[in-house]
């Protein structure tokens, strides 16, 4: 091609390329472009064949979208893969314009069969990238029946086109995001006026000093001022003037405080009259807190505040109808409790009468053998002859330590302890109870044991004495006759097949049974027997609590309860615990013979004793003295923290919980706990309440009283030891 023609031919392909940079700009329909750049490429390459491949990488798959020249049903029908072999994949690859002079020697790709359908024997295209992500979105490429070459300024002519192409892509994408957001806040703006629309609450808003800005239209509707009269402070024409002070104090301590305003108020409608509404705001603030403005509704409740006062008429009517009828139910309820009162207190008294007899004769028991040993002891000392006193001393001790256990078992009966698991014998614990529910039976029961070896199990020894006392009476009830009540322990192994009917996990247990030969109870009460609040017994005479409780502790225990009862032949409720193969628990037991003590296990540690019981609080410090401890005494809160302050340091308080004043033992050990961290804290308490042992647990460690003085040396001394370990601990790395 001589120079002339070439002039002329890149002249050419400049002025097609400009005229389709103006269509690109202005035009408004995608495909028209995309057709009319095959049309002006083609003809400006002399081919009239072009087409445009849009891909869509996601599912690797193209389409002929445009092009001139093609046979019928290729343009905007044909569907390709995008896969190795194809040009278009080769294209990708390498990432440039790609030519083939002569597609029959061509052994990079292969082409369509629709372009071998349509003489296709050399072609030129390049790459359509998006300018944002320069993502490729298709292949712009000119064909020709006849073998060619394409020169560099074909190249680039085809590089310009797809430019064009790409922000012609681009003005679409953009030109569509643009018309979605103008549709979906054409579409927000309209739900907005038709929710204000429906909306009962009237919209309005106040600059930062609490002037009203704006205000819905339909507060003209309701007030008959025209906006402008509303505006500022306005609104405070139609305020009714005895709620005036009220939303003036209320408005100024939101302005002041930026906090939500919210107010009942009466306004004065257009008619002239005064309706209840609901005014409320809240600030807007800026990233510094300063106000920005106020929104703000009013929201009519005069229906409401009608309706609300109807009803307190209504209560204070329905209130005099109950109290009235409430009266003659309890006149009514009065009359029968006062013919059932005697028979009930009878019956009451016989019961109580056959427990607290036996625990009377246990105490005096215990009584007159201290007062006994005491007495032989100081005739003993007074005749000189101190070498046998120390039998009466023991003698002493032990009825001491039977006291104590047989007073912790009635707070048990009472609930009055905290829960504490333990590894305990149920051999030994049916055996401690088997003389109080003898007495508890009455002389026409019979009270047998039957025990086995049976090992260990991990429950709270209170709650088991509780539950078997509760079914012992329940076994006297149903024994109206008499009859043997039969207290039995046995080991055995539960299988799968056993374990899957009872609800249990297969392994050993220990069941513990109590089995009388009384009334027996029917299928119906058998399945409601574990309900809370059933009872079969009268008005008065159980809770229908009892086997509830049993069955829950049984299974917080990791065990099980069943019954088995025949009507007229009898009951027995087995107890199924888990066995825990540790060695039991042994507490508190009576002493054989008198401890020796250590001496001088003290280092010259500060120890403040308080308890308002003298003699206790002369013999503690004077154990601690001999022990080698400082002990310091106070008989109450008040006179403890006045030594407490006259101490340098303090390592250790003994207090009684129950001191007199305002200021109890807890109290006073939070208080000093608070005042020296580091502080270590022992109560030394009769105290009954479970909650207070349990608060007192929390604080330190807790002796029961009546205690001996070994047990008091024990403990102060595992208190300290305590300390000392966490000195310890807290100066290694």
């Amino acid at each position: 091609m001589n120079e002339s023609a070439m002039e002329h031919h890149l002249l050419c392909q400049r002025r097609i390329l400009a005229e389709f940079g103006e269509r690109a700009v202005i035009g408004e329909d995608l495909d028209a472009i995309l057709q009319a750049a095959c049309k002006g490429a083609g003809e400006a390459l002399e081919t009239n064949l072009a087409k445009f491949i849009q891909i869509d990488a996601d599912k690797r798959q193209m389409w002929v979208r445009s092009g001139v020249g093609w046979t019928d049903g290729i343009v905007g029908h044909t569907q390709l893969e995008l896969e190795p072999g194809t040009p278009e994949w080769y294209s990708l690859s390498v990432d440039h314009p790609v030519i083939s002079q002569s597609t029959a020697r061509e052994n990079r790709f292969t082409l369509h069969p629709f372009q071998h359908e349509n003489r296709v024997d050399a072609f030129v295209n390049v790459i359509v990238h998006l300018p944002h992500d320069r993502r490729p979105i298709g292949i712009f490429e000119v064909d020709s029946r006849t073998p060619r070459a394409f020169s560099d300024s074909d190249v680039d002519f085809l590089r310009s086109y797809a430019s064009l192409i790409a922000a012609c892509f681009e003005r679409f994408r953009i030109t569509d995001a643009l018309k979605q957001a103008e549709a979906k806040l054409r579409e927000s703006e309209r739900r907005l006026r038709r929710a204000v629309e429906l909306n009962p609450q009237i919209p309005w808003t106040a600059d930062a000093n609490g002037a009203v800005t704006s205000i819905d239209g339909r507060w003209a509707e309701f007030s008959g001022r025209e906006h402008e009269e509303t505006m500022g402070q306005g609104w405070r024409d139609f305020t009714h003037p005895e709620d005036m002070p009220t939303i003036i104090r209320q408005w100024g301590e939101s302005l002041a405080s930026l906090t939500p305003f919210d107010v009942q108020v009466r306004l004065q409608k257009k008619s002239g009259k005064y309706e209840w509404y609901q005014v409320r705001a809240f600030p807007e603030l800026d990233e510094s807190g300063h106000c920005q403005q106020w929104y703000g509704t009013v929201e009519d409740i005069s229906e409401r505040v009608r309706l609300e006062a109807s009803l307190r008429d209504w209560n204070d009517n329905l209130e005099s109808r109950i109290s009235e009828r409430t009266r003659q139910l309890q006149e009514e309820q009065r009359e029968r409790e006062a013919a059932e009162a005697k028979l009930r207190q009878s019956q009451k008294m016989e019961a109580v009468g056959q427990l607290t007899g036996g625990i009377a004769h246990d105490f005096n028991n215990l009584l007159g053998s201290i007062s006994a040993s005491l007495e032989l002891m100081q005739l003993r000392i007074a005749a000189g002859r101190v070498a046998d006193i120390g039998k009466y001393q023991t003698l002493a001790l032990t009825s001491v330590k039977r006291a104590a256990a047989l007073t912790g078992r009635l707070l048990a009966f009472s609930r009055q302890q905290p829960l504490d698991p333990k590894i305990i014998d149920p051999n030994e614990v049916v055996a401690g109870l088997e003389d109080m529910i003898r007495r508890t039976m009455g002389p026409d029961v019979v009270v047998r044991c039957d025990l086995s070896s049976v090992g260990c199990i991990n429950c709270d020894t209170n709650q088991l004495e509780n539950a078997l006392l509760n079914l012992a009476i329940n076994a006297r009830d149903a024994m109206s006759a008499g009859g043997t009540l039969t207290l039995r322990t046995q080991r055995l192994d539960i299988d799968a097949r056993t374990g899957k009917d009872k609800e249990m996990q297969p392994g050993p247990y220990v069941l513990i049974s109590v089995t009388d030969d009384g009334c027996g109870m029917t299928e119906d009460v058998l399945r409601r027997a574990f309900d809370p609040f059933f009872t079969t017994k009268k008005i008065g005479q159980g809770t229908g609590l009892g086997l509830s409780m049993i069955y829950g502790f049984t299974q917080q225990s990791g065990g099980q309860i069943r019954i088995h009862s025949t009507v007229n032949v009898g009951t027995t409720i087995s107890m199924y615990f888990p066995l825990d193969k540790r060695s039991a628990d042994n507490a508190l037991g009576a002493l054989d013979e008198v401890t020796s003590l250590p001496s001088n296990t003290g280092n010259g540690e500060v120890i403040l004793v308080v308890d308002d019981e003298t003699g206790l609080r002369e013999i503690a410090v004077e154990l601690l003295t001999d022990q080698g401890y400082a002990p310091y005494e106070a008989i109450d809160s008040a006179s403890a923290l006045r030594q407490f302050e006259k101490l340098d340091k303090l390592d250790l308080l003994i207090t009684d919980i129950g001191l007199p004043g305002a200021v109890n033992g807890l109290a006073l050990a939070k208080t000093l706990k608070a005042q020296c961290p580091e502080l270590k804290i022992l109560f030394i308490t009769g105290y009954a309440n479970a909650e207070g042992i349990t608060e007192g647990l929390s604080l330190g460690k807790v002796l029961s009283k009546p205690f001996s003085v070994s047990e008091l040396s024990d403990h102060v001394r595992s208190a300290l030891a305590s300390e000392a370990a966490e000195q310890v601990n807290r100066r290694e790395p």
